[in-house]
């Protein structure tokens, strides 16, 4: 039973802590510990398994970063997102546009880029991402609102 969830939740919580990290080994580790307490800690049935998970994982990050003193969440590259064949230019435009939508997330608030991975990046509901985060659905949409409209100016070249 360990493997099913493991094997069922591995892509999206690695790459959910890897959206807030930006760092492979750091994720490795981080995700093997979400993992390890999750198993550690549930003896009863969950009813949803992954957005535990992800609670477990956002903690994690959060702690690290935290005891760190780390600002920098963001650092994802064009290489990190974008197949290296050989690409049409549309799709160098759109890695371009990826690259620059890493960018400016990295310049978020935390909280802010926390709820737009989860609502846009994960697409949670609402209510699932006030479950996750453990705080009230008009704090999820706040936040998001904040964060979205802070990301359309610094797109826009505007940091006001």
């Amino acid at each position: 039973m360990q493997k099913a969830i493991y094997d069922a939740h591995y892509t999206a919580i690695f790459s959910y802590i890897l959206y807030l990290t930006s760092d492979k080994e750091l994720t490795h580790d981080l995700l093997q510990e979400t993992f390890y307490r999750y198993f550690r800690n549930t003896n009863k049935t969950i009813e949803n398994e992954k957005a535990f998970l992800l609670r477990i994982a956002r903690n994690l990050v959060y702690d690290h970063f935290r005891k760190k003193r780390l600002l920098k969440f963001f650092t994802l590259t064009k290489d990190d997102r974008v197949d290296t064949a050989p690409l049409p230019v549309e799709i160098v435009t759109q890695g371009e546009d990826i690259a620059a939508l890493y960018s400016a997330l990295q310049q978020l608030k935390f909280s802010y880029r926390e709820t737009v991975v989860l609502r846009y990046i994960e697409e949670y509901s609402v209510k699932e991402v006030a479950k996750i985060l453990g705080c009230s659905e008009a704090q999820v949409k706040n936040n998001t609102a904040r964060g979205l409209q802070k990301l359309r100016l610094l797109l826009e070249g505007s940091d006001e």
